[in-house]
């Protein structure tokens, strides 16, 4: 059997990221007569639709072909786009974001599990981080060219055409999924030993309850560590609070994702320091000092403080994520991390939500302020509440 090819891998999470449509969708919503708070509904329906599909396409992942999951959402997310070039209701954008729920949750913990399952049977798994590291920062790097490309193409075409490249490059994608070497270990046991769809969930669940570690990184990740993840969609919305022109909206895409691409770059050598869970839970709450210095300036010029922050959660991510594949044993890889998906997809609903209140009520810069302190508080909680945990299990 051939290695795994992760050259194949880098290609197809850059091209599957370099959607010029990303820095303009809110846009788009707001020119076709959406407001902020429409936005941010949509925003929280896409993270609703997603919840009811996610724990399906995990268990679906583990019993099923995932280099194929993986091409099949690239259709679905060419879907989207086609819908949103001819929507102009909310009902018809929301329509479009089932159709890319639906490819979100065919990805997330596919992708994982996939690149994981590959390198365990290279015995390489211990270079995930590594891996998966350069996997994301690839996909950091198509995001900035998209990003900057669309910068560009939209003071010539109109946001409608970008809509229809972005489709055409998804599908394209399909190809390089194709390529990916298919590795699953928990559908290749044998027929005695296989497990039927319920018994994979219940494993799932028995395994996140009685494993600390695991569930302490999921919660985290979920509430605290994800947070640069939540921002991404309204980083738009941040360069209309500032009144600049469409050009600066790249900007502020190019400056998050150049810093989150830095951070899986740098995630394999902070691993070498941080040496325990709870160092990355103060990681966390470190990361939303600078997002309170961003919010405290709130100019384009504190842009790169802002992107110092994501670049400081996106390691903290990679990091739990490596923590939580490795505590992974004969359950269902993709499964398990699906609940972690899940929690995410609750959270950017009630972020969303929560974030389209505050917006009638209070200005977008008090709303980044109060962000901030949630983080920093969440990252010290969880520092001290582990701190005070291994003191009493010391004998």
């Amino acid at each position: 059997m051939k290695p795994f090819n992760v050259k194949v891998l880098y290609i197809y999470k850059f091209i599957g990221q370099c959607l010029p449509i990303y820095a303009f969708y809110a846009i788009l919503f707001m020119e076709r007569g959406k407001s902020v708070t429409d936005v941010a509904i949509l925003i929280a329906l896409w993270s609703a639709f997603t919840i009811v599909f996610e724990i399906p396409a995990g268990i679906l992942a583990d019993k099923w072909n995932r280099r194929n999951m993986l091409a099949l959402a690239s259709v679905l997310q060419g879907l989207c786009f086609i819908i949103w070039f001819f929507s102009h209701s909310f009902l018809m954008f929301a329509l479009g974001f089932v159709v890319w729920a639906i490819s979100g949750a065919f990805v997330s913990g596919t992708e994982e599990s996939l690149i994981y399952d590959n390198l365990k049977s290279d015995g390489r798994e211990n270079e995930f981080t590594k891996i998966y590291g350069r996997a994301q920062f690839y996909a950091n790097i198509g995001i900035i060219v998209a990003v900057i490309s669309a910068g560009f193409i939209a003071m010539f075409i109109n946001l409608e055409i970008i809509v229809l490249i972005s489709a055409a490059i998804c599908l394209v994608n399909i190809i390089f999924a194709l390529q990916i070497r298919e590795k699953n270990f928990y559908s290749e046991q044998s027929d005695e030993e296989a497990t039927g769809i319920i018994e994979t969930l219940k494993n799932a669940v028995v395994f996140i309850k009685g494993n600390s570690i695991a569930l302490s990184a999921i919660v985290f990740l979920v509430l605290f560590a994800s947070l640069g993840n939540y921002l991404d969609e309204f980083d738009a919305i941040i360069i209309s609070d500032f009144e600049l022109s469409h050009i600066w909206v790249s900007i502020i895409f190019v400056v998050r994702f150049a810093f989150v691409a830095l951070g899986d770059i740098l995630a394999p050598i902070v691993q070498k320091k941080v040496s325990s869970i709870k160092q990355l839970f103060l990681m966390g709450g470190f990361a939303c000092v600078f997002l309170a210095a961003f919010a405290a300036i709130w100019n384009q010029f504190a842009i790169p403080v802002f992107g110092l922050s994501v670049m400081i959660m996106t390691i903290a991510q990679i990091l739990l994520v490596n923590i939580l594949q490795n505590e992974i044993r004969e359950e269902g890889r993709a499964t398990v991390t699906s609940f972690y998906s899940i929690g995410q997809n609750l959270v950017m609903i009630c972020f969303s939500l929560i974030y389209a209140l505050l917006a009638g009520i209070f200005t977008l810069q008090q709303i980044y302020i109060f962000i901030s302190i949630y983080g920093i508080l969440g990252g010290l909680s969880f520092f001290l509440l582990f701190k005070v945990k291994s003191i009493q299990t010391k004998p």
